[in-house]
């Protein structure tokens, strides 16, 4: 048989050993830790995070704190994102979506804002102080709290360190 012709063989063996791999698993959150859709405002469908890395930023548009970090998580999520980093932000302001989602694109926000669901604050209470940041990874394993405004440089370590 010539190369030609073992070539159509080998690819089709190739195919049917990649199809063979298991499902990847199910993202499982942290028990209480669910989110709201930010416009339709009906449970976050948490389908998407299978597989990833999640970092959970709960903020604020009247928290200076929350504001500043805005930026840095915006650059991780570019940057991290292909790699395997789902970024939310939990919003905790009372605020209409339609002004807080004008607000976060003027500070670059191009990661997907939830509210929080009914449980979720009980979980991580008691929530002193916002910006408070999670990563969670795949098995719902909290990595890494960040409360209070985090450091740059610890939360991008944290973020290398667990891709």
């Amino acid at each position: 048989m010539s190369a030609a012709a073992r070539f159509p063989a080998f690819f089709t063996i190739c195919l049917l050993l990649a199809s063979c791999q298991p499902p990847a698993e199910p993202f499982h959150l942290p028990e209480g830790f669910d989110f709201k859709d930010f416009t339709s405002g009906q449970a976050y469908d948490t389908g998407s995070l299978r597989g990833k890395l999640l970092l959970v930023n709960f903020w604020a548009a009247w928290s200076p704190a929350s504001i500043k970090e805005l930026p840095e998580l915006s650059a991780l999520a570019k940057e991290f994102g292909p790699q395997g980093l789902t970024t939310l932000g939990v919003c905790l302001d009372d605020a209409q979506p339609s002004e807080l989602l004008v607000f976060a694109e003027r500070q670059g926000v191009r990661y997907p804002l939830v509210w929080p669901g009914e449980k979720i604050l009980d979980v991580i209470a008691p929530l002193e102080t916002i910006p408070y940041t999670v990563l969670i990874d795949n098995d719902g394993k909290i990595l890494a709290r960040f409360r209070g405004p985090f450091k740059p440089r610890e939360l991008r370590d944290a973020v290398k360190k667990n891709l």
